[in-house]
């Protein structure tokens, strides 16, 4: 009995818990019916939390039923802070939906159908904020494919330069039940072309698309675009394009398979007779960047796309009458392979007339993306151009002459290490010519993997050295140049520059560290000694040179910058220099820079017994840049001087003495000066004009202007005046 009881109490207690998740689910179902307005505006607000934390303002209407269809009306969205949403504006969009088909299989059956009307959509990703940081995640196929699809007035615009991306005035209807088309009002690429009433035959039956016959002109065509997402469910995803462009054909065929974490992939791609300056505009590249023809491009490959060790493939390359910026050549052709692990460039030749290309290698293809550039690897590198100016021929330095090229890059640990050797003969470039070059260069580095921060110059070892001979430029010869530069991470050193010519030497050491931005290179630390010794410099001209300088001259001077402060010292002497007629007896100057100002504490050139032209002073390479200086000369025949005006082909006759005494202080930048100036001219003459005599004496500063004495006579007139300036005034 006790037994009895006990089961019935349990039967008892069951079935009221059933009637009470009846009631439950009576009154949740009630709340829907009768409360619908307020789920909708639950969703309404979160929809407008999300927009918000996305920086953008947005407001719209909802309606429908929450569990199978909504419908948004009369949408706009404007930003509010950094973002790549500029504006968006919907008269309504409506989406049909199965909850039961998303329970039971997932995303792919969760759309039946969904209608936009009246839509434009404006981007610009140049707002949009910095990226956040996001985990790796597994890679998937699309899923979301509606059963039909309905677009009416839809315009998108994606700001670019110099021209907006434009899809304007869109129709598309896919009908799994019946064909359909797609018509666009006007489609713009950034690159300026444009055109008006395109449109193309479209189906959808078994969510596979087809769009057929879409013509942009009759050389840009894609005669079928088949995305075929029949077998989604199975994680299968199928692409074919077939098309022309350029003239030319293209083809594309892909299939995509997710497996597991990744997706394997089947790729083949074929190509023929396709103008390359075609598409130039559908790459957003500028008119004429591109040129040539592509005469045939083969591709054909699988493997898992985020692992390159698996894949499997070949490439072939045929390129004729090709330019690309900086180069034109006849000829390219390149051909690479990839099986069990490994990609080999079987090779890849460029032909330009007599000039000759060639290289080959291999690479050990990495497990991940990340791994590119660590895993072992080869490249060669030989070239002969016998014809430096066509190879030159649309840079801004051209080159004449000959040359050789010669180097070999390997991977091994994770380390590149590369090796270039030039030789050269008859190197001509603007006004100058070099008989010989010779040159090497190694470097080396540890490559770090792609998701890890590193200086680009990290681990970095570089070693230059070059050797130039019988080097002539314009009236100056030199017989060689000799030099060699090494790295180390982000100090660079100029181990010695060596320039002889004769018995004449100048040579160059320094150092330099590297930037870590590029745009801070002009303000790194830098050190440079600086010394010349030459017996004669006259042999730095060709002998029948009127430029040339002779005598002799030494120079040493040694400069640094730390933390943008300039330290150092400069000392130049010379004797007996001569140009044209004119002579330095001595010349000499001695100056000195400390914490960014500079002292010229001596600068004198003597001319003969009683003509000398003396300066001393202080310059702050720090603005406002101050300055104060003293500077005298005295010249009592100025036919020393006619020399100079024989340099620049003035031919007047020039005779008299003159003295000039001037001292100044003031910022540069700012223009505010004060000094004072004294000028006498005697028995001068310039030309025809002759007994010329002047008297000048004179006192500046911000204040103003005064001179007192002014004087200038010649034989047949004599002029005495003052002036001052009070504020904006001039008294004469």
């Amino acid at each position: 009995m006790a037994d009895d009881d006990q089961s019935k109490s349990r039967r008892h207690r069951h079935l009221w818990r059933w009637r009470v998740m009846i009631g439950l689910a009576a009154c949740v179902g009630l709340l829907i019916i009768f409360h619908r307005p307020i789920l909708l505006a639950i969703v309404r607000q979160v929809a407008l939390r999300y927009a918000s934390k996305e920086n953008l303002k947005m407001d719209f209407r909802l309606e429908g039923n929450l569990f199978s269809y909504v419908t948004v009306r009369n949408l706009h969205a404007m930003p509010t802070g950094p973002s790549a949403i500029e504006s968006v504006d919907v008269d309504s969009l409506y989406v049909d939906y199965s909850l039961l088909g998303f329970a039971r299989h997932g995303v792919s059956h969760l759309l039946q159908s969904v209608e936009l009307r009246g839509a434009q959509m404006v981007l610009d990703p140049a707002r949009a904020p910095p990226p956040k940081p996001r985990p790796k995640h597994k890679t998937t196929l699309p899923d979301a494919f509606p059963e039909r699809i309905r677009l009416a007035d839809a315009t998108l615009i994606i700001r670019e330069r110099p021209n907006d991306f434009v899809v304007e005035h869109a129709d598309l209807d896919l009908n799994p039940s019946a064909p359909g088309e797609l018509r666009i009002g006007r489609l713009q690429l950034p690159p300026g072309d444009s055109w008006s009433g395109i449109s193309g035959q479209t189906s959808y039956a078994n969510k596979n698309f087809v769009l057929r016959d879409l013509a942009l002109s009759d050389q840009e065509q894609i005669r079928l675009l088949d995305i075929d997402a029949s077998r989604i469910d199975s994680k299968a995803l199928a692409v074919k394009l077939d098309g022309a462009v350029g003239g030319g054909k293209v083809s594309v065929s892909a299939t995509l398979n997710e497996a597991g974490p990744s997706q394997n992939a089947m790729l083949n791609v074929s190509a023929e007779k396709i103008a390359t300056e075609s598409l130039n505009k559908f790459l957003l590249l500028p008119e004429n960047y591109f040129s040539g023809e592509i005469e045939r491009l083969t591709l054909a490959g699988t493997g898992v796309i985020d692992s390159p060790r698996t894949w499997r493939g070949t490439m072939s390359l045929q390129v004729n009458d090709a330019h690309v910026p900086a180069m034109n050549f006849e000829r390219g052709a390149v051909e690479i392979s990839a099986e069990q692990g490994r990609a080999t460039l079987q090779s890849a030749d460029i032909v330009q007339n007599q000039n000759e290309f060639h290289l080959n290698g291999t690479i050990d293809l990495p497990p991940t993306f990340e791994d590119f550039g660590r895993t072992p690897s080869s490249l060669q590198i030989a070239a002969k151009a016998p014809d430096l100016e066509k190879l030159t021929a649309g840079v801004s330095v051209g080159l004449t002459g000959s040359g050789q090229f010669t180097g070999k890059i390997d991977m091994v640990d994770a380390n590149v290490q590369a090796t270039l050797d030039v030789t050269g003969e008859s190197v001509g470039f603007s006004d100058g010519i070099i008989d010989n070059v010779n040159a090497t260069l190694r470097a080396s580095k540890t490559v770090g993997r792609a998701d890890t921060k590193r200086s680009w110059f990290a681990d970095l070892r570089t070693a230059v050295e070059f050797t130039l001979t019988g080097i002539r430029y314009r009236d100056y010869i030199v017989d060689s140049v000799k030099g060699s530069i090494n790295g180390t991470d982000e100090i660079l050193g100029l181990d010695a520059v060596t320039l002889r010519r004769n018995q004449n030497e100048l040579t160059i050491r320094g150092g330099y560290q590297l930037p870590e931005n590029i745009a801070n290179a002009s303000s790194q630390p830098v050190q440079l000694d600086i010394a010349l010794n030459a017996p004669e410099t006259a042999d730095f001209w060709v002998a029948n040179s009127p430029n040339k300088i002779t005598g002799a001259m030494q120079t040493t001077g040694h400069v640094e910058r730390k933390q943008r402060i300039v330290d150092g010292q400069v000392s130049i002497s010379g004797s007996n220099l001569k140009m044209r007629d004119l002579v330095v007896q001595r010349l000499s100057a001695q100056s000195s820079i400390a914490n960014n100002v500079v002292h010229l504490d001596e600068c004198s050139a003597t001319l003969n017994n009683t003509d000398y032209v003396n300066a001393t002073g202080t310059f702050n390479l720090q603005p406002p840049q101050h300055y104060s200086a003293k500077a005298s000369a005295s010249v009592s025949n100025l036919a020393v001087l006619q020399p100079l005006l024989r340099a620049f082909g003035n031919q007047n006759q020039l005779a008299g003495s003159f003295k000039l005494d001037w001292e100044g202080s003031g910022n540069a930048q700012a223009f505010k000066n004060a000094g004072n100036l004294k000028f006498v001219l005697g028995k001068a003459r310039y030309g025809n004009l002759q007994g010329l005599q002047a008297n000048i004496d004179a006192s500046y500063s911000p204040d103003g202007l005064d001179v007192p004495v002014i004087f200038f006579a010649t034989t047949n007139m004599d002029f005495n005046a003052t002036a001052r300036t009070k504020d904006d005034t001039l008294e004469i």
